[in-house]
């Protein structure tokens, strides 16, 4: 006789198993008093670990009081507000009095080629005018005719 295996007890014990599962290990443990012990110990381990989550649940969840306890010192004020106004201070000279001109420093260049609306498709390109535009940052307009 062969004894019945671990997993299938296991699936016995949560009632897991089809009927033909059932119908065989019921006629095995009747027959196996090892089976049958086997199946004794994993029943009761499975009850003590149904049991330890059981007492995992919490019904009662206690939220502690929160005691807000308001600041005796006004210093601690005080230099809050004094910080604050010199940082507003800083950033307000900064706003105010530093040079935002960066003339010297823009680089942008707008270079725009055309080509006139009359071309005589017989000459070369390179004997035909071309023009370009140049606008620099400041947005003043610089034309170049090329032949």
């Amino acid at each position: 006789m062969t004894c019945i295996d671990e997993r299938l007890l296991q699936k016995y014990i949560d009632g897991e198993c089809n009927k033909d599962e059932v119908i065989v290990v019921k006629k095995h443990i009747s027959d196996c008093s090892v089976c049958l012990q086997k199946l004794a110990e994993k029943e009761k381990v499975s009850a003590e670990i149904k049991r330890a989550i059981n007492t995992l649940e919490i019904e009662n969840i206690e939220i502690p009081v929160f005691n807000y306890t308001k600041s005796t010192s006004g210093r601690n004020n005080f230099k809050l507000i004094i910080y604050s106004l010199v940082a507003a201070c800083i950033l307000l000279f900064v706003l105010l009095f530093v040079d935002r001109k960066n003339d010297f420093h823009q680089k942008e260049i707008i270079i725009v080629q055309s080509i006139p609306r009359e071309v005589d498709a017989n000459r070369p390109a390179g004997d035909q005018e071309l023009i370009i535009e140049v606008y620099d940052g400041k947005g003043h307009r610089s034309e170049y005719n090329i032949q």
